[in-house]
């Protein structure tokens, strides 16, 4: 177990912490937690024998990130430092918005979830490492249920916690989807799931899970790869959705496309993204699929979407990444509701969140996860 003196020191790249697909020989670069389906390997959780040695050189992630096409896109409004404990740190954070003015911060790898304010001042810990009531074993997600709660999916332990707004015992539900990734509240005793469930050849990414019966109502956005892509594309399971008013808008992992859901389920449209980075071939019938063991750089050839926002403005900005080793580079694209291209920036910093029109990046300049950038977009939508 990390000591928070050691996690406060460890680099940013978070190079010894590699994620493995459920014990599959098949690596991916620790900051990609969120977009696939991963446990952490056992490196994660080695004995460090103290903080890295100083060095007046920049860190590796600095190289990876353009901060003047950063600077030309993007107005910092405030460089935002979370307050941390020896028990809140912030080593590898999820992030979503709770709707409140407060940011819920997974953390996988500690094993809990971290509430902050915007200002940074930390207001609650839900939850800690174990596995009986409230505890986790790799929280991947939280996200605020719509009477002031916290949901909680545990990739690990396959279930669903919720925890009530008022105080009190949480109530600990067995997922329906094995490799479930997140939980948000649709309202009505309805839940949006995350988390890749194959009845057949088709797997589906995303479903509507009744509470009150334990019944998925409906799974929809299937992977949708020729069949002799479909083992490689298994180990991309990682898709995200944010909900805006009545609408789903949902992104996976390999697929160069946003798609548009009601909250039945039922599509409402897709639009073709101008991806800044090809995203890549998957191996078809009669290739050999890369060895991430054996290569170093067989992920570094996929363009992976790491996951869409919408602007106060009604614009969307999907995020994307390819990995480098064990870090990775950064692109922001922000469109129009018609897919029109607003923005195509590579090599940004690591965006976190965004809420209204404010863009909460990881601060490149520090080897330290809780300094982050918020800024602006200096884009007028305007034609």
């Amino acid at each position: 177990m990390l000591t928070p003196e050691n996690r406060r020191n460890r680099q940013k790249t978070r190079s010894g912490c590699a994620a493995r697909y459920r014990g599959e020989p098949y690596t991916v670069p620790g900051q990609v937690l969120g977009l696939l389906v991963a446990v952490a390997a056992s490196a994660c959780d080695a004995p460090e024998t103290g903080p890295p040695p100083a060095t007046s050189d920049p860190p590796a992630a600095v190289e990876l990130v353009d901060m003047a096409a950063f600077n030309d896109a993007f107005e910092v409004v405030l460089e935002l430092e979370l307050e941390e404990t020896d028990e809140a740190m912030t080593v590898q954070p999820m992030v979503s918005l709770g709707g409140d003015g407060s940011l819920l911060l997974a953390e996988p790898l500690e094993g809990q979830v971290n509430v902050y304010g915007t200002d940074g001042r930390l207001r609650r810990i839900v939850g800690g490492r174990g596995e009986g009531p409230g505890e986790f074993l790799f929280p991947l997600r939280a996200h605020r249920t719509l009477d002031g709660g916290v949901v909680v999916a545990d990739l690990q332990l396959a279930r669903i916690t919720f925890f009530p707004a008022a105080g009190g015992d949480p109530e600990i539900v067995m997922s329906p989807i094995p490799t479930v990734q997140g939980a948000q509240d649709l309202g009505e005793d309805r839940y949006l799931l995350t988390g890749t469930l194959q009845p057949g050849d088709a797997p589906d990414l995303l479903h509507i899970w009744s509470r009150r019966s334990g019944d998925i109502e409906r799974s929809f956005l299937p992977m949708g790869v020729p069949e002799e892509s479909l083992g490689h594309a298994l180990s991309f399971q990682g898709a995200s959705a944010t909900l805006e008013a009545d609408t789903i808008w949902a992104v996976w992992a390999l697929s160069d496309t946003l798609y548009k859901f009601n909250r039945r389920g039922d599509r409402l449209g897709q639009i073709p993204l101008p991806m800044v980075r090809p995203m890549g071939t998957l191996p078809g019938a009669g290739e050999s699929v890369p060895d991430a063991n054996a290569d170093a750089g067989a992920l570094d050839r996929f363009t992976q979407l790491f996951g869409v926002s919408v602007l106060h403005d009604g614009n969307l900005v999907v995020t994307s990444m390819q990995s480098r080793g064990t870090d990775a580079v950064w692109d922001v694209l922000i469109l129009d509701r018609d897919g029109r291209q607003l923005l195509g920036a590579p090599n940004m910093p690591q965006l976190l969140a965004v809420e209204q029109d404010l863009f909460y990046f990881d601060d490149p300049a520090s080897v330290l996860p809780n300094r982050w950038l918020v800024a602006r977009w200096k884009g007028d939508p305007q034609p």
